[in-house]
């Protein structure tokens, strides 16, 4: 198999602490050729780094890598690119990177916004390379057991899932609590992974009717970020719910959201391993739980009584799951099949949090499809980048910090 040759946009945390070590457990299906970093330093950091983990693991870089002076250098020489940036320019750089006809694959968030997000869907449309959202969480074995669990019927019509994600901290960059750069704060982080994961769930051919917030705000507004006591701007607890449909037979299933940088209220465990994570249906409930010898299993209970489970692989970090998801692209591009979490999927979700957002700023009424799509058509000022700042301007308004307020 030819190995690929990839360039990272955004030499970050995430890309240092998460997907560099997922390269180097993928070495024999890609190599890193090419990083590039606003900052231009931390590009030759990250090179350096990368080239220490291959050598901990008995492999000798014999290939030039190059910290490049800009992004379209890098587009240049690769045949994929990894986009670890803030999150402002994550649909920005995979949009621009298809154009260019290099697969791109983007953490998560796939953007800011709904404009941002399907501009990326038209380049792709436009490309013959493939865009992936990497959200990992679909990787983690526990919610594909959830999702076929419920596809095939164990308990009966699933009528409505309930899950929460976040972490209780402030351990990170100083762009997450920038309105404009971020677009929001923990409704975007960990909200991506939440909706994504329930979508996942119900499948992606159910169709998103409307949302309502049911709480959006901050809990811990004094905060303690990269050293400095401040006050945040952005959330740090939303609660929403989604209306969902199926176009087959008009049934419908409501999604309800917990993402929280604050303590969690729907359990006491809101990760991505063990989480908070109930599907409820006609006929019972899917759960899942950790033995005493920490040995996962999914629990189905039947309201008429009567109750079984069945043990299931466990993933216990991100770096498996970070692994399973850039392994998954570099098979799809070899393969030549459209990765599972295309542009399209990942705009959807966007669309979810972002009719949640606006929700909040109506005074939690509920946001039909048709009222967000009216307010997109109002904020639209020029690219889709500066429609991007625009929206998160407006849609992170009620989370501004005034002395004395």
């Amino acid at each position: 198999m030819k190995l690929l040759k990839l360039g990272i946009i955004g030499a970050g945390n995430i890309c240092n602490g998460g997907h560099l070590p997922a390269y180097v457990t993928n070495r024999d299906r890609l190599i890193v050729t090419e990083i590039y970093d606003i900052e231009y330093q931390r590009a030759i950091e990250t090179k350096e780094h990368y080239i220490q983990l291959m050598s901990e693991q008995g492999i000798s870089v014999d290939w030039e890598i190059t910290a490049c002076k800009s992004p379209e250098e890098l587009l240049g020489r690769v045949d994929l690119v990894d986009i670890c940036t803030s999150l402002k320019y994550h649909a920005f750089y995979a949009a621009m990177a298809l154009r260019h006809g290099v697969h791109a694959m983007s953490e998560k968030p796939m953007a800011r916004s709904w404009p941002e997000a399907l501009d990326v869907v038209e380049a792709s449309k436009e490309s013959s390379a493939y865009y992936q959202l990497n959200d990992d969480n679909i990787f983690l074995p526990r919610f594909q057991h959830f999702r076929n669990a419920a596809a095939c019927g164990m308990v009966g019509d699933i009528t409505d899932i309930w899950l929460s994600r976040g972490s209780h901290s402030s351990d990170r960059k100083n762009w997450f609590y920038d309105p404009i750069e971020g677009g929001g704060g923990c409704i975007l982080d960990y909200g991506s992974h939440a909706v994504t994961a329930a979508w996942f769930i119900l499948g992606f051919d159910k169709k998103l009717e409307a949302v309502r917030s049911l709480r959006i705000g901050v809990k811990e507004r004094t905060r303690v970020v990269q050293g400095r006591l401040r006050e945040i701007e952005v959330d740090d607890d939303a609660h929403f719910k989604a209306i969902f449909s199926d176009p087959k037979t008009g049934d419908w299933h409501t999604v309800v959201i917990e993402t929280t940088w604050a303590y969690p209220e729907f359990g006491r465990d809101s990760s991505d391993t063990s989480g908070f994570l109930v599907i409820r249906g006609s006929e019972g409930t899917i759960t899942g739980y950790f033995d005493e010898n920490g040995q996962e299993y999914v629990r189905i209970s039947r309201y008429a009584g009567g109750e079984f489970s069945f043990p299931i692989k466990s993933y216990t970090s991100e770096a498996m799951s970070f692994t399973e998801e850039i392994r998954n692209f570099c098979i799809c591009i070899s393969e030549q099949h459209e990765p599972f979490l295309n542009a399209e999927k990942g705009a959807g979700t966007i669309k979810v949090i972002n009719m949640a957002q606006l929700s909040e700023l109506y005074g939690r009424k509920t946001v039909t499809v048709e009222e967000f799509d009216h307010f997109v058509k109002e904020q639209q000022a020029g690219t889709p980048l500066e429609t991007g700042d625009q929206m998160a301007s407006v849609l992170t308004a009620p989370y501004r910090f005034s002395e004395g307020g």
